[in-house]
């Protein structure tokens, strides 16, 4: 005599139909997070049909994934404490940077009090004549120049004692150098290398690096930062 086997609860999977979600599951699986992962996983074995229940190989499987995806989870968790790790330690290290100079290309420079200013010009080409001015860079007006002649290619080194042509000090702040070379009667700006402080640091997020902004206002990557000193 046959036997009639009840409709199943429609909570309870057949092995065909538990292999069609997971077939949908592995679609998603770019989507879940390990938690709906697990949850969905638990969910499955509870309500497999006893009749038909998960074989050895799918149960196998599905545990292999789990810990490939918990696997996969611990390693992005390792790799973002790293990054804040060391986002904290470089953005420690810029702050040390602060009221640090550096040398670079500029034509601002700070005056401290009793201090004096070092700078360099930088010729292509041998020159005649060349006139070195010191500007207010607030009221631009000129407080210092000095001449020079028969100049040739290379450095020429350039020194304000931080006195006016009066021989009286000026005050603390910022000045605007500039140096002009005369060359069979034409007239050039040649730029200057100058120490500049450092007056910010700040975190880019899109570089994912450091920024240094200096005291005219110009802003640098932390790379583009060579020589520092007090």
């Amino acid at each position: 005599m046959a036997v009639e086997l009840a409709p199943l609860p429609s909570n309870i999977l057949t092995t065909k139909q538990y292999e069609e979600q997971q077939a949908k599951l592995f679609e998603k699986e770019a989507e879940l997070d390990r938690n709906a992962f697990l949850q969905l996983f638990t969910t499955q074995l509870k309500n497999q049909n006893p009749l038909d229940p998960m074989e050895n190989e799918a149960f196998v499987a599905q545990l292999a994934q789990f810990s490939s995806l918990e696997a996969m989870t611990g390693v992005r968790t390792a790799m973002e404490d790293m990054a804040s790790d060391s986002k904290a330690s470089r953005f420690l290290t810029g702050s040390t940077l602060l009221g640090k100079k550096i040398e670079r290309v500029s034509n601002i420079v700070t005056l401290g009090a009793g201090e004096k200013i070092t700078s360099r010009a930088e010729l292509p080409s041998p020159a005649e004549e060349g006139i070195f001015n010191v500007y207010d860079s607030l009221t631009n007006e000129l407080v210092y120049s000095e001449d020079f002649t028969k100049m040739s290619a290379g450095s020429v080194n350039l020194t304000w004692n931080g006195q006016n042509e009066k021989g009286e000090e000026m005050p603390s702040g910022q000045y605007k150098l500039e140096f002009i070379a005369n060359r069979d009667g034409v007239k050039s700006v040649v730029p200057l290398v100058n120490k500049q402080l450092i007056a910010a640091v700040s975190w880019d997020r899109e570089s994912e690096d450091l920024k240094v902004e200096m005291e005219d206002g110009s802003v640098l990557n932390i790379a583009e930062v060579g020589r520092v000193e007090n």
